[in-house]
This record gives structure tokens, C-alpha cells and sequence, in this order.
């Protein structure tokens, strides 16, 4: 591995923040000015959950160049670690089961992310 585990989840997890905080501003808006209502966002808040870790892996993997699947899967499970900590120390609320599923998805997905971005980038390099 060319760079170390700490600079690569740190890009990784700037990429993710970043990428959180625009969605959920776009999301904020569209509920606060549309005509949509929070029940029919439940969808589309785990698909961007999810699609957020894949792209956070992806850049975990770019920037390693190897072991894809291991910085991606550490990207996710820092990612799942900080939700949960956010939640349960800001709001006093604990894990439910359909919160774990899809935090069980998105760590696959940043896995797969890191995975196919060193697949993908390896022969170019």
C-alpha cells in the first residue's frame, strides 16, 4: 500500500461528509418547498445512503491503489460508526433493525466500491 490507512479514510470520509451535507440539503429543500412528504423520501434516503458509501469506498480505493476491499470496508464501518455515535449520543435513540440492514448494505457497498475502483485503476497505473 502506498498510503497509509489514515489519509485514505480521511479523503474517503471528507468525500462521504461532503456528499451527505449536499444530499441532505437538496433533500431539506425538496421537502420544504415540494410537494413530497418524509414517508415517500424513506426510499430514496436509503438509496443515496447507499450510493454515498459505494462513492466513498470508490475514493478509499483510488487513493490506496490496493486492497480495495479492505480501505472501503473500513471507510463504511467509520461511516456506520459515526452515524450510530451521532444518533445515539445526539439524539438518545439506539439502533433499530432496519437501521442495521442498511447499514449492513452500505458497508457492503463501500467494500464493492473499493474493490472495483483498484480493479478498475490498477491496470492504468
Amino acid at each position: 500500500m502506498q498510503t497509509s490507512f489514515v489519509r485514505v479514510l480521511s479523503v474517503s470520509g471528507l468525500t462521504m461528509l461532503t456528499l451527505v451535507l449536499c444530499s441532505g440539503l437538496i433533500m431539506a429543500t425538496l421537502l420544504r418547498f415540494g410537494s413530497i412528504s418524509e414517508s415517500t423520501m424513506t426510499g430514496a434516503t436509503i438509496g443515496i445512503t447507499i450510493a454515498i458509501t459505494f462513492i466513498g469506498g470508490f475514493a478509499a480505493g483510488l487513493r490506496s491503489r490496493s486492497k480495495g476491499w479492505l480501505v472501503g470496508l473500513l471507510a463504511g464501518v467509520t461511516f456506520v460508526f459515526v452515524a450510530v455515535l451521532l444518533q445515539y449520543l445526539g439524539y438518545g435513540m439506539q439502533l433499530s433493525l432496519n437501521q442495521a440492514l442498511v447499514f449492513t448494505g452500505s458497508i457492503i457497498s463501500a467494500a464493492f466500491g473499493g474493490m472495483l475502483s483498484v480493479s478498475l485503476f490498477s491496470a492504468i497505473r
